[in-house]
């Protein structure tokens, strides 16, 4: 598949927005491009979060908005599979009795538990970026989160495929310029607080990779790419006001 036909692939099945959908499971080319998916949903639930603000004047009713619009227009799939994780990995199971949970669509006890205390600590973080702001940190820190679910899957075998993801020379070259862009428009006065969140992103996606794989015998699924997303978003945002402080 072209790279064009992978990226279509990639908003189709990892956002909802009005692009070519297909039943077809993302395969390594599609996967490569979640960063860039993360980061227009990032910057439309920005967007839509500080057109709230200036209709209300109220930052938490633009937090909730924007809050609403990353999980909505992801189809809520990371959020999903952040739930299943909560489920199998703390389940007092086997290896594989941990991933049969997590292939049930119903969810329990910590799901519900995970569910609450992410929640309230995401909706906190996003309270506390003002609403000029939401575009560009929402954008960033989207971005930088699925950088963290794919690394995951480039380090860790999955479940089903019994392999690790490999992006084509292509998809890397894309990615690591977009990567360089982002770094070049932050400019000097923002470089550094990138470069901390960026550094911050692959720290918490290689603890959570070790702890789930060590959960799960030694391999990952999609509900761990899910659940390493919404951990390093709401863990980034988290961190901004203390970012903020470094200019």
């Amino acid at each position: 598949m072209s790279l064009l036909g992978d990226l279509a692939a990639a908003f189709s099945y990892f956002s909802v927005l009005p692009v070519r959908h297909t039943d077809e499971p993302p395969g390594d080319g599609a996967i490569a491009f979640l960063p860039i998916v993360g980061l227009v949903i990032g910057a439309l639930a920005g967007l839509g979060a500080y057109g709230v603000w200036l209709l209300v004047h109220n930052e938490i009713a633009a937090a909730i908005v924007a809050w609403v619009l990353s999980i909505a227009l992801s189809g809520a799939i990371h959020v999903d599979g952040f739930l299943d994780a909560c489920d199998g990995l703390f389940a007092m199971a086997s290896p594989q009795r941990r991933l049969e949970i997590m292939r049930d669509p119903h969810h329990g006890t910590y799901a519900i538990v995970g569910g609450a205390i992410a929640g309230v600590l995401w909706l906190y973080a996003l309270a506390q970026i003002p609403a000029v702001m939401m575009p560009a940190v929402l954008a960033i820190v989207s971005y930088f989160a699925r950088w963290g679910g794919i690394s995951v899957a480039g380090t860790v075998p999955n479940a089903r495929t019994e392999r690790t993801f490999r992006p084509s020379t292509q998809a890397t070259l894309v990615l690591a310029i977009v990567t360089g862009l982002l770094f070049v428009s932050a400019g000097a006065k923002h470089g550094l607080q990138l470069l901390i969140g960026v550094v911050l992103s692959i720290a918490i996606s290689y603890a959570l990779g070790r702890f789930m794989s060590r959960r799960l015998g030694g391999v990952v699924n999609g509900d761990c790419y899910g659940a390493v997303i919404v951990v390093t978003e709401v863990a980034l945002l988290l961190t901004y006001p203390a970012l903020l402080r470094l200019q």
